[in-house]
């Protein structure tokens, strides 16, 4: 059963018909009637795929993100698919690897398929400007509703869900400095990116308040995204050096979890012979009872919150635009605590 042959059993026109299927308007009241009663005898089903197409557009919502296998992405699809429920979209999902190449593949996929909208959170910072300037104008051009998660964009157009960073990583530091602590340290990847440049001055920024000195052996900062592995090599060699802290600020959960692989490896106590606190609660570390202090994040907030935003922007046209920043709580380990 196609279109075609509900238009020969109701008599009306091929557009006719697709205009009630896509409950236009433009379609008088007896006339939505016959053909809705016939499509309901007939238990007609329409396309979707030729819905998007008479429209120019599928009730889709690209998600373009680095990976989705750690918990923090995971959490944000995980999100984003709760909040697309109990609506007529779904999510069609492309993965970057942090590489230019693959995320201007996702963009032209997505406008290939005519989405609805795009929720991105973009690697453009570790990329050569010609391959940023790319995804920027591809982004301009395509006029696709989008919604920045986690990373800005410098002065775009687009609204955007965003941590707090350098507010998250003062606080944590300065839970550390309350515990007297003198010699403290950090390791922080995605410098390239605002996230790590504001998440190095924020920790920077605790130390200096409170007048505690800053030591380059035991801080640690890279400019891409790290590895279990690259943090389990790193600091390795701190250790062999001497040069491991009395505390320290991880910057993610990936640097936690290689630090801690290196320092239980080494035969190194947490929350004895060095205290860690960090962004973002560690399934890991909490299946194995290690003390970490961590800054939660309502990982799940940041996909329904962008959800919401792309959402309303297809209501609207405001010129203003909206950022939304996601709250936080810290938690301290109990090794913290009774020091």
């Amino acid at each position: 059963m196609t279109i075609k042959d509900i238009a020969e059993l109701s008599g009306f026109s091929k557009s006719t018909v697709s205009r009630v299927l896509n409950n236009s308007p433009k379609v008088d009241k007896k006339t939505r009637e016959i053909i809705l009663k016939i499509v309901n005898e007939q238990n007609f089903i329409p396309s979707a795929m030729a819905q998007g197409l008479s429209k120019q557009e599928a009730n889709v919502i690209g998600v373009i993100i680095p990976e989705a296998g750690g918990s923090f992405f995971g959490k944000i699809v995980q999100g984003i698919h709760k909040e697309l429920l109990n609506t007529t979209y779904t999510l069609m999902l492309c993965c970057t690897d942090n590489t230019a190449e693959y995320e201007l593949k996702a963009l032209d996929t997505l406008r290939q398929q005519r989405v609805s909208g795009i929720l991105l959170t973009t690697s453009s910072g570790f990329y050569k400007n010609a391959d940023a300037s790319k995804i920027r104008q591809i982004l301009d051009q395509s006029l696709i509703p989008t919604v920045l998660i986690d990373r800005v964009i410098e002065n775009s157009m687009w609204d955007g869900v965003y941590s707090d960073n350098k507010s998250g990583a003062y606080q944590i530091t300065q839970a550390l400095v309350q515990k007297n602590f003198k010699k403290i340290g950090a390791f922080i990847s995605d410098m390239n990116l605002s996230i790590g440049q504001e998440r190095y001055d924020g920790f920077i920024n605790a130390l200096q308040d409170n007048n505690i000195p800053i030591n380059k052996n035991i801080i640690i900062t890279e400019p891409l995204q790290a590895t279990i592995k690259d943090v389990y090599q790193t600091t390795c060699i701190m250790i062999e050096n001497g040069n491991l802290p009395d505390a320290i600020f991880l910057s993610n959960e990936i640097i936690a979890n290689g630090f801690f692989k290196a320092i239980l490896e080494k035969g190194i106590c947490p929350g004895k012979d060095i205290h860690c606190a960090g962004f973002d609660y560690s399934e890991i570390l909490d299946i194995l009872n290690l003390p970490f202090t961590y800054l939660e994040r309502n990982t799940e907030l940041f996909g329904k919150t962008a959800v919401k935003l792309l959402l309303n922007s297809f209501n609207s046209s405001h010129e203003t635009r909206n950022e939304c920043i996601i709250p936080s709580k810290l938690h301290l380990d109990t090794s913290l605590q009774n020091l």
